[in-house]
């Protein structure tokens, strides 16, 4: 599904003035090149990562009534005590994808999703616990309260809204208005700070009470552009930025090889993938001509690329093993990986772990790089140390860490959100991130911040 859109690299002050010129045609391709996708053995290998993955959130997810943590998904699967506000986000969000795989009814799911909400707005009216609307990073799965002085963070309260929106859209009724409520206690003008003469959105603060700090800005391009949306898009009036955010942070255009487009700090390929999980870019461009689903494209195709051309370095990349993205990796958990263009210079660290691959980054992909995703995701169900028999694929992978192979026996609960996001995206074109676009306070996001749309995209 080709489209025509005004040129990516026609961006903010990075070039020289002037674009409005002639559109370029996009290089968005959905389909998979060779194969018959109406042959129903050919999304088997989709249906079975999402089945495993519903299997994971079930396990993974409080269902007990009776405790103030319901609805509150694990962060991992490891620890079944701490809850991820993100993670929960993304299990609101695959419902309405369980719903249409037949993996649950849709008034189980429904009921669990409204449920989950309840649970949210107590949470945000928990001064313990958040600020500003505002939720913990990680919570008691059990109790809802703050866990290991967790900061109160902007981001993973966007994904959560994020997936409250997309869950009310599909369910409907009084989840709708839950899911505005939820959203229109989140307070970003709160989270306003100045840097080197501009404006941001904080990453959040340290904590909820007196005596509260803000953290570092969003001061350069990664996965917050849903904050945007939701802040521009409030559906409380007072409770609305404007469009200064989305225009003062760092839009930086850089490249590897035949593949320009503007990066993530670290090059992270989860940082080019959830913001589109949930909304729906293929149908915009930003004031300036900017197409960020097409700007996913690209760093996709880079991030495969540059496995190619580091395959005779690292065992575990091949043409059916990429991707860098932030995981488990046998030195611990990291977020500094990625692939150039990045901001970040590799230290000795990282370059010990370079080798790790995080199935999730090439399925977090799959809209974007529908080939090689696909081949990605067969090859890695095909790897029996990878592979957990119920909940589906672990976190990662390292075939030469220090000489031996190393696999990872987690499993985190925002990676199996994307997949499912992502797979069914694909499987069911934008199917997830069309339903927020249902709730006019989320197109009022969209133009307040100067997106318009486009013709022929491939929404609808």
């Amino acid at each position: 599904m080709n489209r025509y859109t005004p040129s990516l690299f026609c961006l903010l002050g990075l070039l020289l003035a002037g674009c409005g010129g002639t559109p370029a045609q996009s290089v968005t391709d959905t389909s998979y090149s060779g194969a018959d996708t109406s042959d129903p053995d050919y999304f088997k290998p989709i249906d079975l990562e999402i089945e495993k993955s519903y299997n994971y959130f079930m396990k993974a997810t409080n269902r007990s009534a009776d405790t103030n943590g319901y609805g509150l998904s694990q962060d991992r699967l490891s620890n079944r005590a701490m809850a991820s506000i993100a993670a929960t986000g993304f299990a609101l969000a695959s419902y309405p994808v369980f719903v249409q795989q037949g993996l649950m009814s849709k008034d189980e799911a429904k009921t669990l999703a409204s449920g989950t909400m309840d649970t949210i707005l107590r949470l945000q009216a928990d001064p313990s616990v958040s600020y500003a609307g505002c939720i913990s990073h990680f919570v008691s799965r059990s109790a809802g309260a703050r866990l290991q002085d967790s900061e109160i963070s902007t981001i993973d309260t966007a994904i959560l809204v994020s997936g409250a929106i997309a869950a009310s859209q599909y369910f409907g009724g009084e989840l709708i208005e839950k899911a505005n409520s939820i959203w229109g206690n989140v307070d970003y003008t709160k989270f306003q700070i100045s840097q080197n003469g501009k404006s941001y959105i904080s990453m959040g603060v340290n904590q909820p009470g007196e005596g509260r700090k803000q953290l570092g800005a969003w001061d350069y391009y990664a996965e917050q552009l849903m904050i945007y949306i939701l802040g521009v898009g409030n559906p409380n009036p007072e409770h609305r930025i404007s469009d200064l955010y989305y225009k003062s942070f760092t839009k930086h255009l850089g490249s590897y090889r035949d593949y320009e487009f503007i990066h993530s700090w670290f090059g992270s390929l989860f940082t080019y993938q959830f913001s589109h999980a949930f909304f729906d870019f293929s149908a915009y461009v930003d004031y300036r001509g900017v197409d960020y689903f097409n700007n996913s494209v690209l760093a996709s195709r880079a991030a495969y690329q540059y496995c190619q051309d580091m395959s005779g370095t690292y065992k575990t990349f091949s043409d059916s093993s990429w991707g860098l993205t932030a995981c488990d990796t046998p030195m611990g958990y990291s977020g500094l990986l990625g692939n150039p263009p990045r901001g970040y210079g590799p230290n000795s660290d990282y370059l010990a772990i370079e080798g790790t691959v995080a199935p999730t980054a090439a399925i977090g992909s799959m809209p974007f790089t529908p080939v090689e995703s696909y081949r990605a995701l067969k090859h890695y169900q095909s790897i029996p140390q990878l592979n957990d028999p119920e909940y589906g694929l672990y976190d990662a992978y390292n075939l030469d860490f220090r000489g031996t192979e190393w696999y990872c026996n987690d499993i985190i609960g925002i990676d199996k959100g994307i997949e499912v996001l992502q797979l069914y995206n694909y499987k069911n074109p934008n199917f997830v991130s069309s339903l927020a676009m249902k709730n006019p306070n989320v197109i009022q996001g969209f133009t307040g911040n100067g997106f318009t749309e486009v013709e022929n995209g491939i929404q609808g």
